[in-house]
Order: structure tokens, then C-alpha cells, then sequence
């Protein structure tokens, strides 16, 4: 028994140790600073080209514009210890202490889209806000040939894409006398946007031309120069230039934009520096994506590309949600095997434990029946199974029996009436103590008598069989040769013999 145990333990421990065998997964966070479809569209090439590599799992989390926030979910990460973290900063202060406590941590920081003031990070990758700034003043410019008044709407003033943003246009633009800029400090927010543009109307205000540095901010100046009717009469330029219907380069073929900056997302050169980071790969710090004004010229091809990417990345995601359904049903398949054999186990440990202890029960009820049949003196005493009560039962069942086994016309109901039990409840504490009915232990105590009497005295077998409670001797014979294997005549025989 104990070999049993010591084998199934070394089991349990072998099918736990598969169990927790599987290979280590590369945990990347992924902390945006906002919502909005252009991060959308980040985080979704990012899922998508996360299965070019093995064991990686993407943990997104979004700020909502709450540098605080960020910060906490940052480090919510660290506590985690991730292996790697992509951010893109809410704003240049308070994300910047999460960074350096990221960086301090050993855990590789990705700077994405925008910046800190920190150079404790491990590299960044975006676009050039500067540039854009630039692009679009140089085409606002050239469509108003220098003359004219601008209105640039911002996002959140501390964000380094708008301090970014603004200082390419103004760069440009200072070149531009005949130019008049008026910038409106917004956060982001079409809604906003809109509120700004209708403040700065109806205090009189002109605009020839439109920079929103986000197509959304564009959207809200296009929406209240609509509502007044002189929409026809602004240049309206956003940033983003994102896919789909309404959004930057839709606008742009249906006229309402006169041109888009396409702010690359590529979530996929995201992950590759990721990925050369956490495999000891050559890498720079500071990694440039190029992008370019959506125009009336170009946005028919523009529009046809993404199209034609978008119905790739549908493919794409659908294969990658087959994926990820194969792979839990595999992972839960696996673990409802672990729990199977473990469950297995259990049961073996528990049937063993009461097998075993069956076994004790049994062996003890069966010396307490020997006994009892036997007519051993003190045999229930020297037994720890019984306790005294018990034992106090036994041995007046054990007299009564003895008082009566002449009898053979003495019947259960009566015994049990002179024990002051029922028939049942002597039934029922009799087989529980002896494994034997009452029944049972007398007839065996019968002939157990008999055998005694048999060997000792020259009392015939009628005697012997009327002595012991049984008015049949025939029946007597049968059962004493079921018992002991012989016939009551052919024992007394071979005592006989074995005196002379």
C-alpha cells in the first residue's frame, strides 16, 4: 500500500510538472494616452503582426487624455514586470516620472507617436510632427499665395505633437507676411474644434484657411463653417488622414478637406523594433516614419490602397480570431487534461484510503465475529474497535444467545425483545459491530458448539444436534459439512481414529 502511494504521489508530481511546462509567453504593453480610430488602427496592426512571432501576448490599455492615469496603468505594468512597454505619452510632465520608473525597472520603454523630456527610454518611433507642421503651412501657403488668414486649432497644448506641430507651421509661416495665423487651443475634440471655430466667428473673426492638427479638429471648423454656409470659402487641412468613410481622406475626395497629412500608424514596424529589442537585435534609438499630404490629386489612389490593405487586414484579423480560438481551445484542452489525471489521482488516493480502510474495519469485525462464535473469554475486551458500551452489548447478546441455543424454535424478535431492541436494531448494530447478522453469528455459533462437543463427548449426533438448537439432524449434517468441509458422522470417525 504504501509503494501504491509513494507511486501515484511521484505521478501527481510529474503531470503537474507538464502542466506547468509551457513555454513562457513575452507579455508588451501597449499604453495609449487616448481612444479615437487612429489608435485603433495602431493597436489592430499591432495584434495583427504580433503572429509573426511566437509566445507574444499585446496588454492595451487607454488613458483617456489622463496623464495621471497613464501614469498609474504604467505602473500597473511594472508591478506586472512586462517585458517590454509601448507608450504614447499623454503629455510631456506627468507621464515622464511612470517612464523613468519603467526604464530604472530594467524594462525596455518604446516611445510611440509622441515624446517625453526624458532620455530614459529605449527608443521611439513615429512621425515627424515638425514636418507635418511645415508640409501643411507650405501648402496652405502655396493655395493662398501668401495672403490671407489661418486658423490653426490645436490638440492638448502640453502634448508634444501639438508643441511639435505648431512649431513647424510657425516656421514656414513666418516666411508668410501676408499671412495671418490665429491659433485656438482645443484638446482633441471635434466637439471642441467646433465650439472654438463658432466662438471665433461670432466675434467677427475671418478664415481663409484651416489647420487642425487632427482631422477630427478639422471636422469640427468644417461643421460650423457648413452650419453658416461659407464652408466653399476655407482651405480646410487636417492631420491623420485615416481610412474609411467620413473620415480624413473621404473627405478630401468629396471636397470638403483640401487636404489630409497622413500620419503613419504602421503598428507593425512597432512591433519589429519590439521584437529586436527583446532578442538582442541591432536597433536605433530614434526611428523616423515618412508620411505625405492626402490631396484632390492623390486621394483616388490613396482611398484604393487602403482598400485594398483594409480587405488584407480583415483577412488578416479573421485568421488571427482562428488563431486565437484554436489556441485557447488547445490551451483549455490541455488544462482539462492536467485537471483529469489530477482529478484521476484524487480518486485512486481516495478509493486506496477507503479500501484501506475497509480492510481494517472488516478485519476487525471478523475477529470480533471469531471471537464471539469461538467462546473465546475477554474476546471483546482485547478489541479497540469496540468500546466499552459495545463491548457491554456484546457480551449480553453472547449470553442471551447462550441461554437460548437449545432452543430451536427461539426467534430474532424474541432475542431482541430481552435486548430491549427491535428485530432492525438488532439487526443493524449486530452487522455493523460483527459484519455478521444475527442470524448468522448464531447458527455459526451453533455449530461451532456442535464442533466442541462432537470432538470432546460420546453424545450421538442427534444429541449433539438437539443440544445445539437444530430439530432436524439431517439439516444439522448439511449445514456443519458446508462449515467444516465434512459430515458430523465422518469427524467423529476420524477422531476416533486419531485417539487409537
Amino acid at each position: 500500500m504504501e509503494r501504491l502511494y509513494k507511486n501515484l504521489t511521484i505521478l501527481f508530481c510529474m503531470i503537474l510538472l507538464l502542466g506547468s511546462c509551457t513555454e513562457k509567453k513575452v507579455v508588451i504593453g501597449v499604453s495609449q494616452c487616448c481612444g479615437g480610430l487612429w489608435r485603433e488602427k495602431v493597436n489592430k496592426e499591432m495584434r495583427l503582426a504580433q503572429y509573426q512571432y511566437k509566445n507574444i501576448d499585446l496588454l492595451f490599455t487607454t488613458a483617456d487624455d489622463d496623464g495621471q492615469r497613464q501614469a498609474r496603468q504604467i505602473d500597473s505594468m511594472i508591478a506586472r514586470k512586462v517585458d517590454l512597454i509601448v507608450v504614447a505619452p499623454n503629455n510631456v510632465n506627468e507621464v515622464t516620472p511612470a517612464i523613468e520608473r519603467a526604464y530604472r525597472a530594467h524594462i525596455p520603454v518604446i516611445l510611440f507617436d509622441r515624446k517625453v523630456t526624458t532620455p530614459h527610454y529605449t527608443a521611439s518611433i513615429g512621425g515627424d510632427n515638425v514636418e507635418a507642421g511645415r508640409e501643411v503651412a507650405r501648402f496652405l501657403a502655396r493655395k493662398l499665395d501668401g495672403k490671407g488668414t489661418v486658423v490653426e486649432i490645436t490638440g492638448l497644448k502640453d502634448a508634444s505633437p501639438v508643441i511639435e506641430r505648431h512649431r513647424g507651421f510657425y516656421e514656414v509661416m513666418k516666411n508668410y507676411p501676408g499671412i495671418k495665423v490665429v491659433t485656438l487651443d482645443s484638446n482633441w475634440k471635434m466637439e471642441r474644434a467646433q465650439e472654438l471655430m463658432k466662438q471665433y466667428l461670432d466675434k467677427g473673426g475671418h478664415a481663409d484657411g484651416v489647420f487642425g492638427h487632427s482631422d477630427l479638429g478639422a471636422i469640427g471648423a468644417f461643421l460650423e463653417a457648413k452650419r453658416r454656409g461659407i464652408d466653399k470659402q476655407m482651405l480646410i487641412v487636417g492631420i491623420d488622414g485615416l481610412p474609411g468613410e467620413w473620415q480624413g481622406v473621404d473627405r478630401v475626395k468629396r471636397g470638403q478637406f483640401a487636404a489630409s497629412y497622413v500620419y503613419p500608424t504602421q503598428g507593425e514596424k512597432i512591433m519589429e523594433l519590439a521584437m529586436n529589442i527583446l532578442q538582442g537585435k541591432p536597433y536605433k534609438k530614434d526611428n523616423v516614419m515618412q508620411s505625405f499630404l492626402a490631396t484632390p490629386e492623390n486621394c483616388d489612389a490613396i482611398a484604393l490602397q487602403y482598400q485594398d490593405l483594409e480587405a488584407k487586414m480583415k483577412n488578416l484579423d479573421q485568421i488571427s480570431v482562428s488563431l486565437d480560438s484554436y489556441s485557447e481551445v488547445s490551451r483549455i484542452q490541455k488544462w482539462m487534461l492536467v485537471v483529469a489525471f489530477v482529478v484521476v489521482l484524487v480518486l485512486l488516493f481516495v478509493i486506496c484510503y477507503i479500501y484501506k480502510e475497509y480492510r481494517k474495519k472488516l478485519k476487525k469485525k471478523k475477529a470480533v465475529a471469531r471471537g464471539f462464535i469461538e467462546n473465546k473469554e475477554g474476546w471483546a475486551a482485547e478489541l479497540n474497535y469496540l468500546d466499552e458500551s459495545d463491548c457491554y452489548f456484546m457480551d449480553r447478546f453472547k449470553k442471551k444467545i447462550l441461554e437460548n441455543m437449545g432452543n430451536a424454535d427461539m426467534k430474532m424478535d424474541d432475542l431482541g425483545a430481552q435486548m430491549k431492541l427491535s428485530k432492525v436494531q438488532l439487526y443493524r448494530k449486530v452487522k455493523a459491530m460483527t459484519g455478521k447478522t444475527p442470524v448468522e453469528l448464531l447458527k455459526e455459533m451453533r455449530l461451532q458448539r456442535a464442533y466442541t462437543l462432537l470432538q470432546q463427548t460420546d453424545k450421538t449426533i442427534s444429541e449433539v444436534s438437539a443440544e445445539v438448537g437444530f430439530a432436524v439432524p439431517g439439516y444439522f449434517s448439511s449445514c456443519f459439512k458446508k462449515q467444516f468441509g465434512v459430515l458430523p458422522t465422518d469427524f467423529r470417525n476420524e477422531q476416533a481414529s486419531n485417539k487409537e
